[in-house]
């Protein structure tokens, strides 16, 4: 038997608790079961813990991807049924397996050329 594409989709719905959720949603539903003070135990920025707010608190998820990929961390922990102690260890292991690299985009070379050492002596 085969999926049809709506199978496929729903399929992998199943599997993604991030499929579907907006950020804002992720944040609303964290503030209201979390509440701000452990969000920004787990997730350590100050717009979690420092007058924190919704709006303030999305504009700098979404320029900031480490901050947004632990969030996103702590909510499909909460998702997945986890306590707050084991959402910690979640976010431990992110941290110790370190920043994922980013790299250049294709077709992209850098063009900067090197800075001119002004003190470099020249062979003569």
């Amino acid at each position: 038997m085969t999926l049809s594409p709506a199978d496929n989709a729903s399929a992998g719905a199943a599997k993604d608790p991030l499929h579907g959720v907006t950020l804002e949603q992720l944040l609303t539903r964290l503030v209201q079961e979390l509440g701000w003070a452990t969000l920004g135990d787990l997730v350590r920025i100050n717009c979690f813990r420092s007058n924190p707010g919704i709006k303030s608190s999305l504009n700098f998820l979404r320029r900031t991807p480490w901050a947004r990929a632990q969030t996103e961390a702590v909510y499909i922990g909460w998702v997945q049924g986890e306590d707050v102690a084991a959402i910690r260890t979640r976010l431990k292991s992110m941290a110790a397996a370190g920043p994922a690299k980013s790299k250049p985009a294709p077709g992209k070379k850098n063009t900067a050329k090197a800075a001119v050492n002004p003190w470099h002596k020249h062979p003569g």
